[in-house]
């Protein structure tokens, strides 16, 4: 076996490395135990540990002390969030539990609960953090009765990653696990805010530990329950093995398979195996982490059995692909071996007797990013004869335009699994081929993208106010974006080409309105309001999406006089802008709307902002032709071009890390499409484009956790809408869980844009 260099390990983000976690793979009934010698501090205490799940909404205990079922301490995993629970007497007599659900298997979340019951303020006996923040938000709040005895550091079993071997077992990975007995510890002590990107990162904690507290770091693959804190509470293990040691840490997180895509197989061992069901049709799984745009990539796959139907597929396939396992098939987007027929594949191409496939044998892949030149190797040995060292002789060459994931498909029981390098690869890489890790992803253009866009929640307060912008940085926004959250009052969009108090409403084509009670200055960390109702109302509460103009964040604000003769209109982007929204600034006309994943077409064809009506087909809109890196096209369509009168445009180019815009097909299912966008999404814009359908508009502050709940529609001048779980927004993306009433998931095409909150190179789970 040979084992990956030092850049395979490099640090993403933290200035404290982590090199190793400990994989929890339910399926071996794994756990690590111990029991304490004598009794200690049994009213305070803190548990921290970086977790990494697997199973979506599994029930399980990540930490768990007592003498049986009947009395006992656990920190617990579960559907509806993360727990406290204590029973006594065989009953919960105390229960603690977010609102916060963990639904986000791409990432590392951060978890610290921290108990005194001895503190006379109920609520501070128990204090659950996520990622550095305390949770306020709980779906139960049974806090334990001053002074009372939890089972933590009674002289009973402990364990870790399940009850003592009693079920409940943990599924995912775990790392950093601190104990500390006889302290109340602040997450502070154990993580810190990275000032370059703002995000939540882990630090090395440098206080006592007490009687029986532990350090749990697993860097002894054969004991992976020693103790390093200089107390020598050593844990055992069961279920555990060596190879249960991992390189995926906090901090640097590595591709695994996702269990987020609609139709996927069975997923184990930290979601690097799979396998399908008895008599199931096709089931398919892509990974967590997007190739990058260049570079060269690396990986390894090994079906367990080859020569029948149903044998494992493992390829490439474009993120614009729809996630059903028929569509791959047909996609010339996808690229894939299947060990069933030793062939490589794709719809436009199929290569038969490419290579002798045995079951257990390596497979290789190679794909190189800045060529599309894909390999694929059986045993050392290039399927095709070429080399992706120096490029030569191909399976494939693909377009380099798509963003590609890595995917795995398997029909009827076949079993098979990946590698991304979290453990040894079984040959050494081609030269220059690197793993997917966060360490190897490229350095993002924009790492804080909190300096180019924000959401700013506020309370109106009837008179005049400031309102600052509370991100990591902060900037002098070049469009603000208002709208009530508790009343019918319309959008107010405004922008520093037209000048504050210069009112456009996304909900209704009226011509622009000077009010010089509304907006009525941009300043350099916010903005300044009058008291007009649409942004000031004393006691309501209000969003504001705000957006900073370059070339680097790839929005650009143009405005021009129409001529109603076509013509093109210069950008500064420097890059193919893919969402444009026009507004005839000075007549009743509808919000014209481009999208490059509207139609295969999209120029061609337009939609509404201020209303919800499907995609129209009009030539005299965009003239039919696409736009490019300097400019774009308007018809003669008074929407965008009529003669004399004064057009504005908001124009977006996509930046890698910071912001999306694509499409992707419903499936009328609440386990409905996962779409990877690269990035932890801070705000979201979905829109039906082949039916109608509202435009849907959600962001990470007003929902600071999962699920999605809080909508506000485009098109509609109504409050907010707080009444459905639309989906989760992840570590890398988001994931779609409403179908039917609003049309978010019906078997139709749907656009979205997204910015990001953070790049996924240094992304936490969500």
């Amino acid at each position: 076996m040979t084992m990956f260099g030092s850049q395979w390990l490099a640090n993403a983000g933290s200035t404290y490395e982590i090199e190793q976690s400990i994989r929890f793979n339910d399926g071996d009934s794994p756990y690590l135990t111990r029991t304490p010698g004598s009794a200690s501090n049994r009213d305070t205490w803190t548990w921290s540990a970086w977790i990494k799940i697997c199973t979506i909404d599994q029930n399980s205990r990540l930490f768990f002390a007592g003498a049986d079922t009947s009395n006992l301490t656990a920190i617990r995993l579960n559907s509806a969030g993360i727990a406290f629970e204590h029973v006594d007497g065989g009953s919960f007599t105390d229960q603690v539990q977010t609102s916060a659900l963990l639904r986000d298997p791409s990432a590392w979340y951060h978890i610290v609960f921290a108990v005194d019951t001895t503190d006379a303020t109920e609520a501070n006996r128990v204090k659950i953090y996520i990622n550095g923040t305390v949770q306020t938000s709980l779906s139960l709040s049974n806090y334990p009765g001053q002074n009372v005895d939890t089972d933590v550091n009674s002289a009973d079993v402990h364990s870790i990653g399940s009850r003592d071997n009693a079920g409940l077992f943990f599924d995912g990975y775990m790392a950093e696990i601190n104990f500390v007995d006889g302290t109340q510890v602040a997450a502070s002590s154990f993580g810190e805010t990275n000032s370059d990107t703002g995000q939540w990162v882990p630090k090395k904690y440098t206080g006592a530990y007490g009687t029986n507290g532990f350090y749990l770091k697993g860097q002894d693959s054969s004991a992976l329950g020693d103790d390093t804190s200089g107390n020598g509470n050593d844990f055992s293990s069961s279920g555990l093995a060596a190879n249960d040691q991992m390189s995926d840490s906090p901090t640097n997180n590595w591709c695994t398979l996702s269990p987020l895509d609609a139709s996927i197989p069975a997923l184990n061992n930290g979601n690097l195996g799979l396998a399908g069901t008895s008599s199931a049709a096709w089931l398919t799984t892509r990974a967590t982490m997007s190739i990058p745009s260049s570079g060269k990539w690396y990986w390894e796959c090994i079906a367990t059995t080859s020569g029948n139907a149903g044998d494992p597929h493992f390829g490439i396939v474009a993120d614009s692909v729809n996630t059903q396992y028929a569509d791959w098939l047909q996609d010339p987007l996808a690229y894939y071996y299947t060990t069933r027929n030793d062939t490589v594949v794709n719809n436009d191409y199929v290569g038969t007797s490419r290579g002798t496939y045995n079951g257990g044998n390596v497979l290789q892949i190679a794909y190189d990013a800045d060529t599309g030149k894909l390999h694929f190797g059986i045993q050392n040995s290039w399927i095709n004869g070429g080399d992706p060292a120096d490029g030569s002789d191909p399976d494939f060459t693909t377009s380099t335009t798509p963003t590609f994931l890595p995917y795995a498909a398997i029909y009827n029981n076949k079993t098979g699994s990946i590698n991304f390098g979290q453990s040894a690869f079984a040959y050494t890489p081609p030269t220059d081929f690197l793993a997917l890790n966060s360490a190897n992803l490229p350095d993002p253009t924009i790492a804080d993208p909190s300096a180019y866009f924000q959401t700013t929640l506020y309370e109106g307060d009837g008179s005049t106010q400031s309102i600052d912008q509370a991100g990591n940085s902060t900037f002098s926004p070049n469009l603000v974006w208002i709208k009530n959250r508790d009343a019918a009052d319309a959008h107010a969009l405004f922008d520093t080409v037209r000048g504050a108090t210069e009112v456009l409403s996304a909900n209704s084509p009226a011509a622009e309105a000077t009010n010089a009670d509304t907006l009525t200055a941009f300043e350099s960390d916010g903005f300044a309001l009058g008291d007009d109702v649409i942004v000031n109302t004393n006691n309501e509460s209000y969003v504001a999406w705000q957006w900073n103009e370059g070339a680097t964040p790839g929005f650009d604000i143009v405005s021009w006089t129409g001529n109603a003769t076509a013509r093109t209109i210069a950008h500064n982007l420097g890059v193919v802008p893919e969402m444009m929204f026009v507004k005839n600034r000075d007549q009743g006309d509808k919000w014209g709307v481009y999208h490059s994943g509207n139609t295969s077409a999209p120029a061609t064809e337009y939609l509404i902002l201020n209303e919800n009506d499907a995609t129209a087909d009009e030539a005299s809109v965009w003239n039919d032709t696409a736009p490019t890196s300097s400019v774009f096209t308007v018809g003669v369509a008074s929407l965008v071009n009529a003669n004399t009168e004064d057009f504005i445009a908001y124009i977006f180019a996509p930046v890698k890390g910071f912001s999306a815009f694509g499409s992707y097909a419903g499936n009328n299912n609440a386990n409905g499409p996962m779409i990877n966008v690269g990035f932890r999404p801070a705000f979201i814009m979905i829109k039906a484009a082949s039916t109608t359908g509202s435009w849907l508009l959600f962001d990470t502050k007003r929902d600071t956790f999962n699920a999605a709940f809080h909508v506000i529609y485009g098109q509609l001048d109504n409050a907010e809408d707080t009444a459905h779980a639309y989906g989760d927004i992840l570590s890398n993306g988001f994931k779609i869980r409403k179908p039917g009433e609003f049309a978010i998931n019906d078997d139709a095409t749907y656009i979205y844009m997204a910015f990001a909150e953070s790049p996924f190179k240094t992304a936490n789970a969500r």
